[in-house]
């Protein structure tokens, strides 16, 4: 495993170069596509958000702003786990605060992001436990991860970015986190991650994909709800959302 020190200096310079500090074109498109999965409506008069490992919390922003569309009277507090600066708040109704580590956060929170993170934690298994600690009831966790050993399988000389990359998290593990970690909670969405570039900047990747992922899309809305085990794994990235104790 790489080391902390390792670590430390791949991150100071990870989103150099980027306008906003996150693996992600397109913030409101990830946001409206968050919020479809989640069971409406879900809106509160004061609502918080984790965003670990969020660069400046543009996803996270996002998202709060979607929120405050659907509860104009509310309020939201976003806190995200970065070495990063946050971004300015668009908004006076969200607070936008900065955390060194996880263990600088308090309380309990009613979603939690983990976008395109958990592949460089070394010690994955304390900090899924420390995430979900800190979910108060019926409160989401949305987690974006690579799944591309499927894919170097057949071409080797794919870069997996490895040692930034420890780990490899699809379906396979997405469909069996509730009963591997004993959680009391409901899956509410567990599929291909929404492509992550965009059309106007990166037209051939965004092609190549769509196009891997449109046969698990085919076989999520072919097979029934309660298949865990996929058949198509050549899919690059996944996702998953989850509603904790409820």
């Amino acid at each position: 495993m790489p080391r902390p020190e390792y670590l430390q200096s791949y991150y100071g310079s990870y989103h150099q170069g980027r306008d906003e500090k996150v693996t992600f074109s397109g913030k409101e498109r990830f946001a409206a596509h968050l919020l479809r999965a989640v069971p409406a409506p879900w809106a509160k008069e004061h609502t918080r958000i984790l965003d670990f490992g969020g660069g400046d919390a543009t996803l996270a922003t996002a998202v709060a702003v979607r929120l405050l569309e659907r509860f104009p009277r509310g309020s939201v507090d976003v806190v995200v786990v970065d070495q990063e600066t946050p971004m300015p708040s668009p908004d006076t109704r969200i607070r936008i605060e900065q955390r060194n580590c996880l263990e600088e956060t308090k309380g309990s929170y009613d979603m939690v992001l983990a976008s395109a993170v958990l592949e460089h934690i070394p010690d994955l298994h304390a900090a899924l436990l420390g995430l979900v600690e800190r979910i108060g009831r019926s409160g989401f966790l949305y987690a974006r991860t690579p799944y591309v050993l499927p894919c170097a399988r057949i071409f080797p000389a794919l870069d997996l970015t490895y040692p930034a990359h420890v780990h490899d998290l699809g379906s396979g593990f997405w469909n069996g986190f509730i009963d591997l970690f004993g959680f009391q909670a409901r899956c509410l969405a567990s599929r291909p991650s929404l492509v992550a570039s965009s059309w106007r900047e990166e037209p051939l990747r965004t092609l190549a994909a769509h196009s891997l992922k449109l046969p698990a899309r085919l076989e999520a809305i072919l097979s029934p709800p309660s298949r865990k085990h996929r058949l198509w794994h050549l899919v690059g990235g996944w996702e998953v959302l989850l509603q904790i104790g409820d």
